[in-house]
């Protein structure tokens, strides 16, 4: 495996989508490459990043252009998230969450929800959040125990929502509930009476994603804020927003592996230990030569979920879902060992590695954690085997 193979993804893509590639990662690089470690110490992305994801047209990226949005395809789309993750998990994750939300009223909105929600969204002069996560419903959705009743001739939400990715700074929250018709999704206004927004420090990672408890307490939500019909919600919503938040997250993990490489190869280059340089051990040439491979790997994976969505084929869901499996799995396994080649350098708490360390754990459990993704994949997996025998 050549460098160049292992430090770009050019000869996996169109010159139009390297191109691409290459615009993304200079324009988010120079205006925020590092820069993670201060957020994470401040526990929250500063507002002008917000504002600054908004001007550039990020967090519409993929949203009809009739809305305002980029009209992005899915493989632009991708290597997006894939320079976001370069930066850091945090700022990928504000432009995933408002995506998932976003994305959701695009594909399953009402015409006055696409009329006077979506535009500000595609334009990022609102930021949205999903709100599905409780205290004793996490990968098991049907344990939800929010409640949305008819009342006084209006709906009436109660219930709590935790580990909310931006909950701390969004302006509206897609919430999933169950009421008497079945479970629904509704969009709920940040300055909703009733709802009360408290942040959740001291996490493992993702420490700048403003993580926040939403508690509802009899907040008044309008019928015509209903996304879609009584019964779409866990059936229909939620799936479509896992799946976009599945996908980003592949390609974000993607992105940080290759900062992990890069910064592991770099001190296996430069560092001398025992009379030789680093990388002329055997040890760490083993290292070295599995991060480089697996990080190729999780591209292909990643451009194939992504190529796969974009072509409506069929066997796309099982493809993102592979994908997010390898690349998070695969990312947790190698910020270890890049925190183990850097050494005393490696666990600094300013250092790519110690970041992604903590922050590649979370990407193996939101979205679907890596137990649930193999309960998903390997009967697929399995049936596919027997139907090409």
């Amino acid at each position: 495996m050549t460098a160049s193979v292992a430090t770009t993804m050019d000869h996996l893509l169109t010159p139009a989508a390297a191109e691409h590639h290459a615009r993304l990662c200079e324009l988010v690089g120079d205006s925020w490459r590092g820069d993670a470690a201060a957020w994470d110490r401040a526990g929250r992305l500063p507002a002008e990043v917000l504002r600054w994801c908004a001007e550039q047209g990020l967090l519409g990226a993929p949203l009809p252009a009739e809305a305002g949005g980029g009209g992005w395809n899915m493989v632009r789309t991708g290597l997006l998230y894939e320079a976001l993750g370069r930066v850091g998990a945090s700022l990928a994750s504000l432009v995933n969450v408002h995506g998932m939300a976003a994305q959701t009223i695009a594909r399953w909105g009402s015409e006055e929800q696409h009329r006077t929600v979506l535009p500000d969204l595609a334009t990022g002069r609102r930021i949205a959040a999903i709100a599905m996560t409780e205290p004793g419903a996490g990968s098991d959705l049907a344990g939800m125990t929010t409640t949305l009743d008819a009342r006084d001739g209006g709906l009436v939400l109660n219930g709590t929502k935790v580990f909310i990715t931006f909950g701390g700074q969004a302006d509206v929250f897609l919430v999933f509930a169950y009421a008497d018709g079945g479970d629904v999704a509704c969009l709920v206004n940040r300055n909703t009476p009733g709802l009360t927004i408290e942040p959740m420090g001291d996490v493992l990672g993702l420490r700048a994603a403003c993580l926040a408890r939403l508690e509802f307490r009899g907040c008044r939500v309008d019928p015509a804020a209903l996304v879609g019909r009584p019964g779409f919600g866990l059936a229909v919503l939620a799936p479509h927003a896992l799946e976009h938040g599945r996908h980003a997250a592949a390609w974000m993990a993607a992105g940080m592996l290759h900062e992990v490489f890069a910064a592991t190869a770099r001190h296996a280059l430069a560092r001398h230990a025992f009379g030789r340089a680093l990388i002329d051990h055997g040890q760490i040439q083993s290292i070295v030569t599995r991060m480089g491979t697996d990080l190729e790997a999780a591209r292909h994976l990643c451009l194939a979920a992504s190529e796969a969505l974009d072509a409506r084929d069929p066997a796309a869901g099982d493809r993102v879902l592979a994908a997010k499996y390898f690349a998070c799995r695969v990312l947790a396994d190698h910020a270890e060992a890049g925190v183990q080649v850097l050494a005393s350098s490696g666990v600094l708490e300013s250092s790519v590695t110690a970041r992604t360390y903590r922050d590649a754990k979370v990407l193996n459990i939101i979205e679907g954690t890596t137990q649930v993704l193999e309960r998903m994949l390997a009967p697929r997996l399995a049936a596919s085997v027997g139907r090409d025998a």
